[in-house]
C-alpha cells in the first residue's frame, strides 16, 4: 500500500501535461493548425483552383472561335476562286466577282478580306483580318 500512496502523491504533485508540454520553435501555433487542418481551407483552395482552371479553359474560347471563323472565311474565298478557275479557266481579278457570281457572302463589317490577284492562272493571295468593332 505504501507504493500506492506514493503513486497517487506523485500524480497529485505533477502538473497536467498540457501545461508542461513545450512547443518547439518550428511547430505551428494552434490557430494555424486549426485553420490549415480545417475544411474551410480545403474549400477555399478548391474554389480558387476551380476558378483558375475555368478561366484557363474558357478564357481562350473567344480567340479560338474567331480564329476558326477567319480560317473558314479564308477557305471559302479560296474554294470560290478555285471553282471559278475550274469553270472559267482563270482566277477572278477581285473579290466582288466571287460575291456576285459564286454566292460568296462576306460580312464586311466584321472582316477585311484582302484578295490580290497575281494573274489569270495563279492562285491569288487571300488574307482575312477580323475587325474589332466592339
Amino acid at each position: 500500500m505504501a507504493q500506492r500512496s506514493d503513486i497517487t502523491q506523485r500524480t497529485d504533485s505533477t502538473q497536467p501535461a498540457s501545461i508542461t508540454r513545450r512547443t518547439s520553435p518550428t511547430s505551428q501555433p494552434s490557430w494555424a493548425r486549426r485553420f490549415f487542418g480545417s475544411i474551410w481551407l480545403k474549400m477555399v483552395v478548391f474554389v480558387v483552383l476551380f476558378l483558375l482552371l475555368s478561366t484557363f479553359v474558357f478564357g481562350g474560347t473567344d480567340t479560338r472561335v474567331q480564329d476558326r471563323q477567319v480560317q473558314f472565311l479564308t477557305d471559302a474565298v479560296r474554294r470560290a476562286a478555285v471553282q471559278s478557275y475550274a469553270l472559267e479557266g482563270r482566277f477572278p481579278n477581285d473579290i466582288g466577282y466571287l460575291e456576285d457570281n459564286y454566292g460568296l457572302i462576306i460580312d464586311h463589317n466584321s472582316y477585311a478580306v484582302y484578295y490580290e490577284s497575281m494573274g489569270d492562272n495563279l492562285l491569288p493571295q487571300i488574307r482575312v483580318i477580323p475587325l474589332n468593332n466592339q
